[in-house]
């Protein structure tokens, strides 16, 4: 089970966190905090620093729709995160602002959101099978 919390942050709103263990290929752990973000639909964003801190290899590059729906290239890398008792290949794309997990993370999961300012995230195995892609 992974735990998390619900924060305000004035014109954002509220917002849910939790923190995750991401690795690069070192297969170092470092606990991350990520907005959990159903609106989107990849695995997980990092800001440059945060991937040059974890040694993350790159991937490749691919255009990306961003939330205000424009379109830009970001930098893919791949890293490994701890994830139900499992460590879970993810690829990550290069993006500024503030960490985010999105749904293909959260694919074969439950979450749950008691959705106030200090309120409990919660994030358990569904128990239904996924098909685990390629990280792409």
């Amino acid at each position: 089970m992974i735990k998390g919390w619900v924060s305000s942050d004035g014109a954002a709103g509220l917002q849910a966190w939790v923190t995750i263990e991401v690795a690069g290929s070192d297969e170092v752990f470092h606990p991350t905090d990520v907005i959990v973000d159903t609106g989107f639909i990849g695995w997980l964003t990092l800001p440059r620093t945060v991937i040059e801190q974890m040694r993350l290899d790159l991937y490749g590059r691919r255009p990306a729709v961003l939330a205000n729906g424009e379109t830009e290239i970001l930098d893919l890398y791949f890293a490994l995160v701890q994830w139900h008792g499992q460590v879970r290949p993810v690829m990550v794309h290069q993006a500024g602002g503030r960490p985010l997990m999105g749904m293909a993370l959260l694919s074969g999961s439950r979450l749950l959101v008691d959705a106030s300012e200090g309120g409990e995230v919660t994030i358990t195995d569904s128990g239904v099978p996924t098909e685990m892609h390629s990280p792409e």
